[in-house]
């Protein structure tokens, strides 16, 4: 699957275009941001002592006079951090109510600010080879639209049952994070389109999962599955499923029904070759790619 992700959003006060941004972490840049005015952006840790930056797009090592000097930025809208060597990051970047972006590349951080986990503005989270236990139970972000975790390199990554969920999510993408189970967050986060779980140790899905009913896309691939809810088959928009690399010896032909199903991946589970010539059978009686 791509893994190139690209949103715009448009943020509006009234019928005054406040900003335009087009996120995608794999391109150089990572953030562009239109129809406000030009604001200082931080391209080395020395910049950092440049007064009211508004982004910040650093790799390499702080050193604690960089630490400092980013602890006295208050009016950052876009943060992007990579191979900083930080295991935290400090509260005071994060206190401005005016946080769009934040991503962290390759920074073994361990816990996360309160402050950016109640941002009222963030609407995009990324977080990659970090080592998180938990997060908070307090964590809201109303307006948060994307959450990428990419590799987070502990034995589990909790999502506490009492955490809210974000009325605003658009996207979910978890790879190779253990999760071992389904958050039960997610199931809150009735706006959610794309759901990607690759590589979370998950072996099933609950029934809860019907309450998705912008849900377009759902990607399964690399975990533990054997089954799946007959939920899935009344998802509305349900339209690409990808569920490689399970353990499936028999795959529940309802699905092939499901309304607007049109892509279902089923490549190395150990289906029989019947099963997957039947299920072919029935993916091209109902226009469904069975792959």
């Amino acid at each position: 699957m791509n893994k190139l992700l690209a949103l715009v959003f448009v943020l509006g006060f009234q019928s005054t275009l406040i900003a335009q941004v087009r996120f995608n972490s794999e391109a150089p840049d990572l953030f562009q941001k239109y129809g406000t005015p030009n604001a200082p952006i931080a391209k080395t840790a020395a910049d950092l002592k440049i007064k009211n930056l508004g982004k910040v797009s650093i790799q390499g090592p702080f050193q604690r006079k960089d630490l400092k000097a980013f602890q006295k930025q208050t009016q950052l809208e876009l943060i992007v951090l990579r191979n900083n060597q930080l295991t935290s990051l400090p509260e005071e970047p994060f206190a401005f109510n005016g946080l769009i972006a934040f991503s962290s590349h390759s920074n073994p951080l361990k816990t996360l600010p309160n402050r950016l986990l109640s941002s009222s503005s963030l609407m995009y989270l990324e977080l990659s080879d970090t080592e998180l236990d938990s997060l908070t139970s307090q964590t809201y972000l109303p307006n948060l639209q994307l959450l990428r975790i990419i590799k987070n390199n502990t034995d589990s990554l909790v999502f506490p049952d009492s955490l809210h969920g974000f009325p605003s999510l658009r996207s979910v993408e978890f790879l190779n994070v253990p999760l071992n189970r389904f958050p039960e967050f997610l199931m809150r986060c009735t706006n959610l389109e794309q759901l990607i779980m690759n590589g979370c140790r998950l072996d099933s899905i609950p029934d809860g999962i019907s309450v998705l009913n912008k849900l377009h896309t759902l990607d399964l691939e690399n975990n533990a599955l054997s089954h799946l809810p007959n939920a899935l088959a009344r998802l509305p928009a349900l339209r690409r499923l990808n569920v490689s690399g399970n353990s499936f010896t028999t795959f529940p032909e309802f699905l092939m029904y499901a309304p607007e199903l049109e892509e279902l991946r089923v490549k190395n589970n150990p289906l029989n070759a019947e099963d997957i010539e039947i299920l072919k059978i029935i993916g091209r009686a109902t226009k469904t790619l069975v792959d």
